[in-house]
């Protein structure tokens, strides 16, 4: 069986990842899809206590259930199921966890959105996928979402 690490985050390049998710799974039956979204200190939550502002990552629970029905929604859509899947959250920097979860799963492939950085922004903040490429302990499918380019 293969096993397949898909991180989301919920973006449109993530609806896409998904999408070829659904196609890879019903085309390969024995594909193993493990879903995977990374909480970053951003998603946290502020609390207030007493006088103070506490932060509090959401509950993985809650965070599972919104991922599952996200993935749900995008099957719904292509008119297709996943055989064999399963949804995992994860706090950290997000391509350290990526890479420590295939390596745990002992995965075949990583896929993955890359969501087109500008050059500065890559620069500055690297990009996640070319990160995960660089680090990865199996393959890796780097989806790249077709741009609309209008004619001049």
């Amino acid at each position: 069986m293969k096993k397949v690490v898909v991180p989301i985050d919920g973006s449109d390049t993530s609806k896409g990842v998904v999408d070829y998710a659904v196609y890879y799974a019903n085309r390969e039956h024995d594909a193993n899809m493990l879903f995977l979204h990374v909480i970053t200190v951003m998603e946290h939550e502020p609390v207030f206590y007493g006088e103070g502002e506490v932060v509090l990552p959401p509950s993985d629970e809650k965070v599972t259930a919104e991922f599952t029905k996200f993935i749900e929604d995008r099957m719904e859509a292509a008119g297709m199921r996943i055989p064999r899947m399963s949804v995992s959250v994860r706090s950290g920097k997000v391509y350290e966890q990526i890479v420590r979860f295939a390596e745990e799963q002992d995965a075949d492939m990583i896929m993955i959105g890359h969501r087109g950085l500008s050059p500065m922004q890559r620069f500055f903040l690297g990009s996640v996928a070319a990160k995960v490429v660089a680090q990865a302990p199996c393959s890796v499918y780097v989806h790249r979402p077709k741009e609309r380019r209008e004619k001049a």
